[in-house]
């Protein structure tokens, strides 16, 4: 379960988690599967660090926004249009709970062998005392690795080692075998060093 009680602005941290709560019951409500990725994932499996938005990686075709906006109601900004072109081009569109403000960016899943394989590992967890979907911790440290490739943030190589770190259970055959079809080994590689 997250551990929020060491982070640095807890009240904004609750506000995220409620937003969580919140949007992922509209998405199991109307039959979208999910996976939460990016810093809250993180924040699940390593040390919580701040961060501004919610990720969920959604599988969603065109005929389910209709049935998401049903489920959304007057609790988000929800554009359909923009949801509509994001599933047509595998790109992502947002969100926004209005009673907390929180920005949840909805990445459509991509069709890349990669992509499917890494939703069909994600799994249910107890985030803060409700169930959620999440993705593997392999699959994330791959994910940060293919953001890190593309932007040498140190906050990304920061989070590549904390979680490296945190969960010491990582299947490093899965991780190698991809990290090399993906073409991001010798970063994994200098990760673990």
């Amino acid at each position: 379960m997250m551990n929020t009680r060491n982070h640095p602005n807890r009240s904004a941290m609750h506000e995220q988690v409620a937003a969580l709560e919140h949007i992922t019951q509209r998405l199991e409500q109307a039959g979208i599967p999910y996976m939460l990725s990016g810093s809250n994932a993180m924040n699940y499996y390593a040390q919580p660090r701040m961060t501004r938005d919610i990720d969920l990686v959604v599988e969603i075709q065109a005929v389910d926004t209709a049935r998401l906006w049903m489920r959304l109601g007057e609790d988000y900004y929800f554009d359909e249009e923009a949801a509509q072109t994001a599933i047509q081009h595998e790109s992502l569109f947002n969100l926004l709970h209005h009673a907390s403000l929180v920005k949840i960016d909805c990445i459509v899943r991509k069709s890349h062998p990669y992509r499917r394989l890494e939703f069909s590992r994600r799994r249910r967890v107890d985030f803060g005392g409700f169930p959620v979907w999440i993705v593997s911790p392999e699959d994330l440290l791959l994910s940060k690795l293919d953001w890190l490739k593309e932007s040498r943030s140190e906050m990304q190589f920061k989070d590549i080692r904390n979680l490296i770190d945190s969960v010491p259970q990582l299947d490093w055959l899965y991780l190698g075998h991809w990290a090399e079809r993906l073409g991001i080994l010798s970063l994994l590689e200098e990760a673990r060093s």
